[in-house]
């Protein structure tokens, strides 16, 4: 079964899908701590805003736990590319994120100006006593 839009219908439809992927885009990503990894259980990661500026890439990242104690540090790294292509890697650590709270910080790739990234969370430290 093939499906075949008229040209007349794909030009209205295209602004549609368009915004439709515009919106998509802008919402944060909520990154789950993988199954199995029980270090990340109770935290919860988000991507926000990517842009770029006259030194690189920047992203938006925050961290938010919802077990009972604070966490001393997570660290956080990105992937970033270019139209689907690697274009780099950078990290931050977001410390003391209090029971029920969210830490953030931003990403900083320095150089490349990259469209897009996928973040995960690589460490997590305890409180200081």
């Amino acid at each position: 079964m093939s499906l075949r839009l008229s040209s007349r219908r794909a030009r209205r439809l295209a602004p549609s899908l368009a915004a439709l992927l515009v919106a998509a885009l802008s919402l944060p990503t909520v990154v789950r701590a993988q199954s199995g990894d029980a270090r990340f259980a109770g935290l919860a990661l988000s991507q926000g805003d990517i842009f770029t500026n006259d030194v690189g890439t920047v992203i938006g990242v925050s961290v938010t736990n919802s077990t009972a104690a604070t966490v001393g540090s997570v660290g956080v790294s990105c992937s970033f590319t270019v139209k689907g292509k690697a274009a780099g890697s950078a990290s931050t650590t977001i410390y003391n994120i209090v029971a029920g709270a969210t830490g953030q910080d931003q990403v900083h790739l320095m150089g490349p100006r990259a469209d897009a990234a996928s973040c995960a969370m690589t460490s997590i430290g305890k409180p200081l006593d």
